[in-house]
C-alpha cells in the first residue's frame, strides 16, 4: 500500500492511503457513465426541441454549447466545485490533495486536466497506469507537475482520545510526571500519532519531532532537563495522562 505523507498548515503530517489504479479506473468508469448520460439526455433534448433545424448550423453551434463542452470539461469543473472531486471520485471515496496540505487550486487542476490527453486518452490510459503503479505516491504525470495526489478520504493515521486511552492497563502503572493533566486531550492525540510515525518511518524528520515534541513537554512540565531517551519520555507521560485525568 503506497501512502502519501500531507504536511498540514499547522506542521502536522497525516498519512493518507494513494488511490490505486483499480480505485481511479472505477472513479473514471463512472464518471464515463455520467458523461454518457449526459450526452444522451442532452442529444435527446436538442433533437426534440429543435427538430426543424436538425441539420442547421444553429444545431451544430447548440450541440457544442451545450453537449461537447461541458463533457470536455467535466473533470475541471467537477474537481474544482467539489474540492477534489468528481462524481466518479466521490463515489468511490478519493480525491485530489496538494502535497502542501492546502485545498488545490484551479491551477491546479487545470495542470492536471491538461495531462489528461497524455496520461488516458493519447495512450488509453496507459500511460496514467504506469505513472499511478511506479512512483512512489502514486501520482500520474499530471499529478507529479501539479504536486498533487489521489488519496482516498480516509487517513491512516488518525486518532481520537479512545485510541490513546487504549494504550495499556492503567491499573499496573504507577505515574511518574504528576502534573500531567495540565496537558489536553490534543497534545496526547498529538504525542500519539508522533511516536506511532516515528515507529513506522525511523527517519530524521520524524526523530527531530520527537525530539521537539520532548522539548515542548518537558517546558510545560518545568522539568530540570529534557529526559535523555525521548520515545520512552513521551510514553511515559502519555500513561500518566491517562491515569491522572480518567
Amino acid at each position: 500500500m503506497k501512502t502519501v505523507d500531507i504536511s498540514t498548515s499547522h506542521n502536522i503530517s497525516i498519512d493518507y492511503e494513494a488511490a490505486t489504479v483499480l480505485n481511479r479506473g472505477l472513479a473514471l468508469f463512472v464518471d464515463l457513465l455520467v458523461m454518457l448520460g449526459y450526452w444522451l439526455i442532452m442529444t435527446l433534448f436538442l433533437v426534440t426541441v429543435g427538430f426543424s433545424f436538425i441539420f442547421s448550423d444553429m444545431m451544430t453551434v447548440a450541440m457544442y454549447i451545450l453537449v461537447l463542452l461541458p463533457i470536455m470539461f467535466y473533470s475541471l469543473i467537477s474537481e474544482f466545485l467539489m474540492k477534489g472531486q468528481t462524481i466518479g471520485k466521490l463515489a468511490t471515496g478519493i480525491r485530489v490533495v496538494n502535497l502542501n496540505g492546502e485545498n488545490a487550486s484551479l491551477n491546479d487542476y487545470t495542470l492536471r486536466w491538461t495531462f489528461r490527453i497524455i496520461d488516458f486518452w493519447f495512450s488509453a490510459g496507459a500511460i496514467g497506469a504506469l505513472f499511478v503503479s511506479t512512483t512512489e505516491k502514486g501520482q500520474r504525470l499530471g499529478d507529479i507537475l501539479a504536486q498533487t495526489a489521489v488519496v482516498r478520504n480516509k487517513p491512516e493515521q488518525i486518532y481520537s482520545i479512545n485510541d490513546v486511552l487504549g494504550i495499556d492497563n492503567r491499573m499496573k502503572h504507577t505515574p511518574t510526571y504528576l502534573n500531567a493533566a495540565i496537558f489536553t486531550d490534543e497534545d496526547m492525540i498529538l504525542i500519539k500519532n508522533a511516536l506511532n510515525r516515528v515507529k513506522k518511518y525511523p527517519n530524521e524528520p520524524h526523530k527531530q519531532l520527537i525530539r521537539d515534541l520532548a522539548t515542548r513537554a518537558a517546558e510545560t512540565l518545568r522539568l530540570d532537563h529534557v529526559p535523555e531517551k525521548k520515545v520512552t519520555f513521551l510514553q511515559t507521560l502519555l500513561q500518566d495522562y491517562i491515569l491522572l485525568t480518567r
